[in-house]
């Protein structure tokens, strides 16, 4: 194997860690939007709901349990989209971005999640990422709020 063939395989192999790992972080985060949702008075998950799961994610740390299980849950995506080439017809976006701001909110309850989920809402803007990756996380939840005029 030639030199330019093993960069590039050590390239591959960065970049789909990279890509468990991100997707590892956005399961988990989808699990703490439906605890938040479940736990509001709304009956159905919102955009509020999943973007403070991702803000709860990224500014609390996974045990290793819920790592491992969530990287688990990324490699089998990965495994399964490498598996199907399957081409997907282009969907036109319905939403409708909105001309007025709107400010997260979230639910009234007092468990553990809920209660840290208001206060990582007041720290958001406070937070600095210690990473490659929470910096990127983070650059996500900045683009798509300003994207649809939604602040934190």
């Amino acid at each position: 194997m030639d030199e330019d063939q093993s960069n590039e395989d050590q390239s591959n192999e960065l970049f789909y860690d990279m890509m468990k790992v991100y997707l590892a972080q956005t399961n988990s985060a989808l699990k703490i939007s439906k605890i938040i949702s479940e736990h509001s008075d709304r009956n159905e998950l919102s955009g509020n709901d999943i973007i403070c799961g991702l803000i709860y994610r990224l500014m609390n740390p996974m045990e290793q349990s819920e790592i491992d299980d969530n990287l688990s849950v990324a490699d089998e995506l990965l495994k399964e989209d490498s598996e199907e080439e399957e081409e997907y017809d282009e969907i036109e976006e319905t939403y409708v971005k909105p001309t007025l701001s709107k400010q997260i909110k979230s639910n009234n309850c007092n468990c553990d999640v809920c209660m840290k989920m208001r206060v990582d809402l007041i720290n958001y803007h406070s937070f600095e990422p210690t990473d490659k990756l929470s910096q990127m996380f983070k650059g996500s939840i900045d683009i798509t709020c300003e994207k649809y005029n939604i602040y934190i």
